[in-house]
């Protein structure tokens, strides 16, 4: 017990001295979240719906694209998957609370959608599917999602470009 004891000290001494200078491997900080899932405009799959992951959701920031991870667009099938780490950011940003947004047209024509702008939803995703390191180790199923539905908190984002 003592001998427990004693080394639990000299590991603390060794912290403060020699802490900032540890060489801890950098994957140690990344974090991952890859998420895959499947959209519809009614019965047909929805091709070119822009899927964008975030690191964080910012209330007062739409979209912050510094915090982006990845973005793809809807397949022809409708299927996507995207998929992000934290090695570009700097060490006090490495923690990852997944959020999505889906920009898309479905159901409407290309008049309203220069004048109202892109349909917008925002989805927070559950931290259970967060691991450590580049490569994510679990994937988060979205699932299908007809877009014709109206969704809570959808907005009509007129600043939006797919250019983006």
């Amino acid at each position: 017990m003592k001998f427990l004891i004693l080394l639990a000290i000299i590991l603390q001494i060794a912290l403060v001295y020699c802490g900032s200078e540890l060489d801890v491997p950098t994957n140690v900080h990344n974090r991952s979240m890859s998420i895959k899932g499947q959209l519809f405009c009614g019965r047909k799959p929805f091709e070119g719906a822009k899927v964008r992951l975030f690191r964080v959701y910012q209330p007062n920031a739409a979209d912050n694209i510094a915090e982006l991870l990845d973005v793809k667009n809807t397949y022809i099938t409708g299927m996507f998957q995207v998929e992000g780490d934290t090695s570009r950011f700097p060490r006090t940003k490495t923690e990852i609370q997944p959020y999505v947004t889906i920009h898309h047209n479905c159901n409407m024509n290309n008049k309203e959608t220069s004048n109202q702008g892109y349909k917008r939803i925002g989805v927070r995703l559950p931290e259970d599917y967060v691991t450590l390191g580049t490569k994510a180790r679990k994937v988060y199923d979205f699932g299908k999602l007809n877009l014709e539905l109206e969704f809570p908190g959808e907005t009509h984002d007129t600043k939006f470009t797919f250019a983006d």
